[in-house]
């Protein structure tokens, strides 16, 4: 219960109380008056007067407080007022922020939170789609529909956190998780955070209180599984380091192999270009054209030694053969 739950039955004892003691306590004063026990010098009547007048005023403003005080109720920030009438049940309308007035006697307020609130769930123990424990803790972000506070409290009650949040929470978390492989589930916290939110968002609109966001605090796997699947992700590890050295020979090779490809791809290349260049030299060597080469390379002086009859001596004097 909220502090103005405990005030205002409180107010209204104590107005009501001091109501009927002023009232008492002017009806005995007028009424000593009236038997002459007034104040020394005046008459029985003139004391009555004098008396009555202050101590009715003070009873009619015991009674005005009687009536006023336990009437004003006030509505803090972020909350609404969920009347509850004894003639009529609770008010299908709420309370705003600030005073309010309440019918003395007959109207009860009690204050409803529209903020935004957390509750967590408790151990949530499930297993997964692959059949390992794991041991979830999940919490929920809400508020109330402001506008449906009074018929939350009408429907639910004040402890709705307990009676429908934190089922439904529970309930929904635990089914989610069998959803989801174990070894997945890291992988799979938002998505299966979002699943649980949608889920309870819909099961909990009904009364009145709207979803904001679901998060999974924390996960517990059993031991076991935790060493199983550190053992499995150093195997594939190492797995991987050996793929990643057999695909670096394997580059080193391939790329010897381009190498040397291209070095015989150079040399034929050069080697077709030589052989065209010696065609084409080849065609060019005329008689005529090796006779004037030699003449160009020599430097005159004649053979000291012909072999060959001495017709041959006038090779180099005679006049060209193949001259026109």
């Amino acid at each position: 219960m909220t502090f103005i739950q405990h005030i205002q039955p409180i107010l209204w004892v104590v107005s009501a109380i001091a109501g009927l003691t002023f009232a008492v306590w002017a009806l005995r004063a007028r009424s000593r008056a009236l038997k002459g026990t007034g104040p020394s010098g005046t008459s029985g009547a003139a004391a009555g007067r004098a008396i009555r007048t202050p101590l009715l005023l003070l009873a009619g403003v015991g009674v005005f407080a009687a009536l006023i005080v336990p009437s004003l109720g006030f509505v803090p920030p972020g909350h609404r007022g969920a009347v509850y009438e004894w003639s009529g049940g609770v008010s299908p309308s709420e309370r705003s922020e600030g005073i309010t007035f309440l019918v003395p006697w007959v109207q009860r307020m009690t204050l409803v939170s529209v903020r935004t609130q957390k509750v967590f769930s408790s151990k949530v123990f499930a297993q997964s789609l692959d059949l390992q424990e794991i041991t979830v803790v999940a919490s929920v972000n809400y508020h109330v529909d402001p506008a449906r506070a009074a018929e939350l409290y009408q429907s639910v009650g004040p402890e709705y956190r307990q009676t429908v949040i934190q089922p439904a929470l529970f309930q929904r978390t635990k089914t989610a998780i069998g959803l989801v492989r174990a070894e997945d589930f890291a992988s799979n916290r938002a998505p299966l955070a979002e699943e649980i939110q949608r889920e309870l968002a819909a099961q909990l609109k009904v009364y009145g209180i709207i979803v904001e966001f679901v998060n999974i605090e924390d996960a517990i796997f059993d031991p076991a599984f935790v060493t199983a699947v550190k053992e499995k992700v150093i195997a594939e590890q190492e797995a991987k380091e050996q793929e990643n050295l057999v695909a670096a020979k394997e580059a080193i090779k391939q790329q010897t192999i381009i190498e040397a490809e291209a070095e015989a791809k150079a040399i034929r290349i050069k080697a077709t270009a030589q052989a065209k260049a010696n065609r084409a030299i080849g065609r060019s060597l005329t008689p005529a054209m090796l006779r004037w080469q030699w003449l160009v390379t020599w430097n005159g002086a004649l053979p000291s030694t012909l072999v060959g009859g001495a017709a041959d001596a006038t090779l180099l004097l005679s006049p060209d053969p193949y001259a026109p």
